[in-house]
C-alpha cells in the first residue's frame, strides 16, 4: 500500500507498504507508522521479523528519511518494535516490550479486562488528526448493512424498557404542571432549577466531594456536556488522551475540534497512573477524558488509589480531566467507588454524569461539576448553546429524586442488568476460542471482547450476522489505531432466557469464522464492511 500517485513498490521484505494519504491530516510518520502497527497487531507480522532499514522503507514509500525515522521512534514508544545495534529492528514480542508482564492473554482474567499493546508506564505515542467523520454514523451503517429479521442485536448499549420508571415519572410530570407556577415555562438563563442542582450536589457530597450548587451546571444530557467541554478548552490541533478503548460518543464530539488523540492504557481498576504519567510527559495534552465509572464499553470503575497518580500527572502538565460518571450507580460490586472530583480541590478537574441510561434515554438531563474559572467557562459556552434545559423535565426529576421511588427503581435496575450480565458470561465463555480476553464489566450493560491476535471483528461481524447476532466492532472506540479484534456486546436488552440462544449464534460464528481464516475465504461483502469501518 503506497501514497497515491507517488510510489508503486508492492513493499519491502515482509513489511507491505502502507498506503500514505496526500489529503489526510495526520503527519506522514504517523500514518506510516499507524500502518506498520496494525501490520504487526493484525496481519501476523511474528515477533522477531526484522524490518525494512529506514533508507529502505523511505524509499519504498517515497518519504523522506526523518519521516521513516519518526515512524520507527513511535512504534519502538509503543513496544511494538526494537532496534538492536549492529543487527537492524524487529518486531518484538509482548514479552519484551517495555514494562510487559509477559503473560499470555487466557480467557477472562479480570486483571487484565482492558490491557492492550500498551503495559505499564507506556501512553501510545501515536497520535491521529480526524476529519468530520462521525463514528456513530459509521457503526450505524455497518449494523443497517446485514441486519436481517428475527437477528438478536447486541450491539447499540441501550438499557431495558422494562426499568424505565414511566408511571412514576407520568405523576411528577403531572404534578410539576399542575402545582408548579406558570413562571417555570417561562424563557429563562440559569445554570438549572435551584433544587435539582441541590440534589446533584448533595449526592456528589455522600462520595466525598467538596462540592455546592454554584458548582452545578444542569444540562441535556451527557452529549451537551462533552460539547460544552469542547468548546470550552479545546483548539483544532491540541492534543487529548483518552483510554483506548473509550466511549466512542465522546471521541466523536472531540473529533470535531479537529484534535490529535493519545492512547491511554487501562485495566479492570481503570486507566493506569503510568500511562497517563507518560503520555501528559510526552505529549503535554490539554484535556483528559476518563470514563470513570461503569466504562463503556468494558465496565470497570476507576479505583480510589490511583487517583492521586492520576491528579498529580494532569496538574503537571496542566491538562483538564474530564470524568464521565454516567452510570455509576450500576454497580454489581457494591457501592461505586468515590468519583475522581472527589480527589481533587483544584479547578482542573470537570465531573459530568447524565441520567438517560439510569433512568430512560428520552430524559435528557445531566450535569457538569466544575469549579472556578472551568465553570465560569462552561456557563458560557452552555448560554450560547440553548440558554437552558427544560424546566418541565427539571422539576419532575426533583420530584422523582425526593420520591421512593427513586431508590426502588435502582435497585430493581442493577437486580435485572447483574443477571443479564452473569447469563452473558456464562454462555459467552463456552463458546469462545482459547486466547480469547472477556472483561468482568462490574457495572453497566456492557462486555469487551479481544479475540485471539490476528482475528478481524469485522470480518466475524459478516459471520454473525448471517447467525441473527448483531455486535460492534471495537475500532469506533479507540482514539487512534484500533485494535482490529475487538468487539463489544450489549446486554441491556437481552432476557437471560435469551443469553444461550444468542451466544450459541455467536459460537457458530466464531467456528465459522476460524474455518474462513484457515482457509482463506472471505464472506461476500466483508470488503464492504471493512471500508464502512475504514471511515472511523
Amino acid at each position: 500500500m503506497v501514497m497515491d500517485g507517488v510510489n508503486k513498490n508492492k513493499g519491502v521484505g515482509p513489511l507491505e507498504c502502507v498506503v500514505l494519504h496526500p489529503r489526510d491530516r495526520r503527519p506522514l510518520y504517523q500514518q506510516l507508522a499507524e500502518g506498520v502497527a496494525f501490520q504487526i497487531r493484525n496481519l501476523g507480522l511474528a515477533p522477531g521479523t526484522r524490518l525494512p532499514a529506514l533508507r529502505d522503507i523511505a524509499k519504498s514509500h517515497g518519504v523522506a528519511l526523518v519521516t521513516a525515522s519518526q515512524a520507527y521512534e513511535a512504534l519502538a514508544a509503543e513496544g511494538l518494535i526494537a532496534s538492536r545495534t549492529g543487527r537492524g529492528t524487529f518486531v518484538l514480542s509482548a514479552a519484551e516490550a517495555p514494562h510487559s508482564n509477559g503473560r499470555a492473554n487466557v480467557s477472562s482474567p479480570p486483571a487484565r479486562a482492558r490491557d492492550r499493546d500498551v503495559e505499564g508506564g507506556d501512553a501510545e505515542a501515536s497520535i491521529s488528526r480526524y476529519g468530520a467523520q462521525n463514528r456513530r454514523v459509521a457503526a450505524l451503517q455497518l449494523l443497517r448493512w446485514k441486519v436481517a429479521p428475527g437477528a438478536i442485536a447486541l450491539s447499540n448499549g441501550h438499557t431495558a424498557p422494562e426499568t424505565y420508571p414511566l408511571p412514576d415519572f407520568a405523576r411528577c410530570y403531572a404534578r410539576t404542571f399542575l402545582d408548579d407556577p406558570a413562571e417555570i415555562h417561562q424563557y429563562r438563563a440559569d445554570r438549572g432549577d435551584e433544587r435539582l442542582r441541590e440534589l446533584f450536589a448533595d449526592r456528589l457530597r455522600a462520595r466525598g466531594a467538596d462540592v455546592s450548587p454554584d458548582d452545578i451546571l444542569i444540562v441535556s444530557g451527557a452529549q451537551q456536556a462533552l460539547s460544552l467541554v469542547a468548546e470550552s478548552f479545546l483548539e483544532p490541533g491540541d492534543f487529548v488522551a483518552a483510554e483506548a478503548p473509550t466511549y466512542f460518543a465522546a471521541l466523536e464530539v472531540f473529533d470535531q475540534r479537529r484534535v490529535s488523540w493519545v492512547n491511554l492504557a487501562g485495566d479492570a481498576d481503570g486507566v493506569k497512573p503510568a500511562s497517563v504519567r507518560d503520555g501528559t510527559k510526552r505529549f503535554s495534552p490539554r484535556l483528559i477524558y476518563l470514563n470513570t465509572a461503569a466504562h463503556n464499553p468494558s465496565g470497570a470503575f476507576l479505583s480510589r488509589s490511583r487517583h492521586r497518580a492520576i491528579l498529580d500527572a494532569a496538574a503537571e502538565s496542566k491538562a483538564v480531566v474530564v470524568e464521565d460518571q454516567t452510570c455509576w450507580p450500576l454497580c454489581f460490586d457494591g457501592e461505586a467507588p468515590p468519583p475522581l472530583f472527589a480527589s481533587s480541590d483544584g479547578a482542573n478537574v470537570v465531573l459530568i454524569e447524565s441520567l438517560s441510561k439510569l433512568l430512560f434515554p428520552s430524559l435528557r438531563i445531566g450535569y457538569i461539576a466544575a469549579r472556578g474559572a472551568a465553570m465560569r467557562s462552561l456557563y458560557a459556552a452552555k448560554l450560547r448553546a440553548d440558554t437552558f434545559t427544560t424546566t418541565v423535565a427539571q422539576r419532575a426529576l426533583v420530584r422523582f429524586l425526593e420520591s421512593k421511588s427513586a431508590a426502588r427503581h435502582l435497585r430493581n435496575a442493577r437486580f435485572l442488568y447483574r443477571r443479564r450480565r452473569d447469563a452473558l458470561l456464562h454462555a459467552l465463555r463456552r463458546v469462545v476460542p482459547e486466547g480469547t480476553v472477556v472483561s468482568a464489566s462490574r457495572g453497566g450493560v456492557n462486555v469487551w471482547v479481544e479475540l485471539p491476535k490476528g482475528w478481524s471483528s469485522v470480518d466475524l461481524f459478516g459471520h454473525a450476522a448471517r447467525e441473527g447476532l448483531l455486535f460492534l466492532p471495537g475500532a469506533p472506540f479507540y482514539p487512534t489505531m484500533p485494535a482490529q479484534n475487538t468487539l463489544r456486546l450489549s446486554y441491556g436488552t437481552l432476557p437471560e432466557s435469551a443469553a444461550s440462544d444468542a451466544m450459541a449464534r455467536f459460537g457458530r460464528a466464531l467456528r465459522s469464522y476460524a474455518a474462513a481464516r484457515r482457509s482463506g475465504t472471505r464472506l461476500a461483502g466483508d470488503d464492504a464492511g471493512r471500508g464502512i469501518v475504514a471511515a472511523v
